[in-house]
């Protein structure tokens, strides 16, 4: 009997496909599970029941009439409350919005979704507009990691990543401004795909991103999984003037061959980075299973440019994108500044100190690493690192300031590529000693997503999908 808390969605679409499950029968479950299992996590912030069961039998009569309902039809998905999805307040993970009311239409990627006969049954958790690499705050208060609730799920998908990998949903949407998505998926041993600048429309309402840093993504448990949530939310919308054109192929099909010979670079430290021995050994295994599937794989030592000032180009950067958030939300923030929270507050004050000179510097440094990105794609197709220099941190957060003494800092090996717009993905690499999991980021040549999912795919075959085992239910 297949076990439904743990099945991939392509597992579950292809069951209600073929009505060996029905819609009602699946959402049944679900709600059953997030009702059991979210208690310990507080993963979903808004759960629409009545509403979910009211879609699934619609869409249950639609497939006995024979209709065709499209390729996620009958999956549950819960929405990142940083997203509007229509008829659920869009909190932005902070007191401040915690009494918006209900959204009254869906952002571009959650429409794709519906229209591809998703089930949109409710909103996950994120620190405030997305802020940090752990989930909490005033409103829904700390989600936790599936694997020890003592450790954070990270951020700022965290409340997607824990409620796919401990099996509420098979699909979450997040998304990936500094290391977003990939972060809580390598914290939470799931995949996490942060796709090219461009790829998943924005808008039409929402955070601006002036600096161009967020892509939005899926969240997912299998490569497949994220795969086809891209398939369905790809391709060009007109309220996102830089958005990209439809692929031509779908990245689901492109699983099905074998990777092809490919020059893989691996890169350990970027210079500024010390990983655990536990993930090392992660990487390491990887590299070799590349190289034994007939790739070129071989050491990178190449430094980010600015590795010699660390941390002071990170320091910069998040300032920069606290600068933006302010920005988004300046009526609310100069208006009712008490409503956020303090710490959340400080930051986009602070951010008010920039200055011409201070942007100027930061736009600059993104320019050298466009350059150092190109060189190295000039040499390799793909890069492996390490997604995280560490297993999963306290569920209140790192201590960054240890973090950045012993250059374990998170965003060490992920904000590079959202500066940059490449494609980037993380996958689970094993168990590290603390039993929690361990993650590899392989990143691609701009608007090469196929290359990334089919060495991750390739990765996953090998090492396996991950169970948390306190809630696995078993087969």
């Amino acid at each position: 009997m297949t076990d439904l808390s743990f099945a991939s969605a392509t597992e579950l679409i292809g069951l209600m496909r073929h009505r060996a499950l029905s819609p009602q029968e699946l959402m049944s479950h679900t709600l059953d599970r997030i009702g059991t299992s979210d208690a310990t996590l507080n993963s979903v912030v808004a759960l629409d029941p009545e509403r979910a069961l009211a879609d699934a039998a619609a869409l249950t009569a639609r497939i006995a009439r024979g209709e065709e309902p499209g390729p996620l039809a009958g999956l549950p998905v819960l929405v990142k409350d940083g997203e509007d999805a229509r008829g659920f307040p869009t909190s932005r993970g902070t007191s401040a919005y915690r009494d918006n009311p209900p959204a009254a239409h869906d952002s571009i990627h959650v429409s794709r979704l519906r229209a591809a006969g998703a089930l949109i049954i409710g909103k996950t958790n994120l620190p405030p507009l997305g802020a940090a690499v752990h989930t909490a705050n005033d409103a829904f208060g700390v989600t936790r990691n599936p694997w020890n609730p003592d450790r954070s799920p990270g951020g700022s998908s965290g409340g997607a990543a824990a409620a796919v990998a401990a099996g509420l949903v098979a699909l979450g949407t997040a998304g990936d401004g500094g290391g977003s998505t990939r972060i809580p998926a390598a914290l939470c041993g799931i995949v996490g795909l942060k796709p090219s600048r461009g790829r998943i429309p924005q808008g039409p309402s929402g955070m601006p991103c002036w600096p161009q840093n967020v892509c939005l993504s899926g969240m997912a448990r299998t490569v497949r999984d994220t795969a086809l949530h891209l398939d369905v939310a790809a391709g060009h919308h007109p309220a996102d003037p830089n958005s990209l054109p439809a692929p031509t192929a779908s990245y689901r099909d492109s699983l099905d061959g074998p990777i092809r010979a490919l020059r893989v670079g691996v890169m350990r430290t970027l210079g500024i980075a010390e990983p655990r021995p536990e993930m090392l050994r992660a990487l390491e295994r990887t590299a070799d299973l590349l190289r034994d599937l007939g790739n070129s794989v071989r050491d990178e030592e190449s430094a980010l440019p600015g590795a010699v000032d660390f941390p002071a180009p990170f320091r910069m950067r998040q300032k920069a994108l606290a600068h933006s958030r302010l920005l988004g939300v300046l009526d609310d923030f100069t208006a009712r500044r008490a409503d956020f929270e303090p710490w959340f507050a400080d930051t986009l004050d602070d951010s008010r100190t920039l200055t011409p000179t201070d942007f100027a510097a930061y736009w600059a440094h993104r320019s050298q690493l466009n350059h150092w990105t190109a060189r190295l794609f000039d040499q390799y197709d793909l890069l492996l690192m390490p997604t995280v220099p560490t297993t999963a941190w306290p569920a209140k957060g790192p201590d960054v300031a240890t973090a950045v003494r012993r250059h374990t800092l998170p965003i060490s090996y992920t904000s590079v590529f959202n500066d940059t717009g490449h494609p980037a993905i993380s996958v689970p690499a094993g168990l590290g000693p603390d039993g929690l999991p361990c993650a590899v980021q392989v990143v691609a040549p701009h608007h090469r997503e196929d290359l990334v999912l089919g060495a991750a795919q390739a990765i996953e075959t090998a090492f396996g999908a991950l169970r948390p085992p306190a809630f696995d239910t078993g087969s």
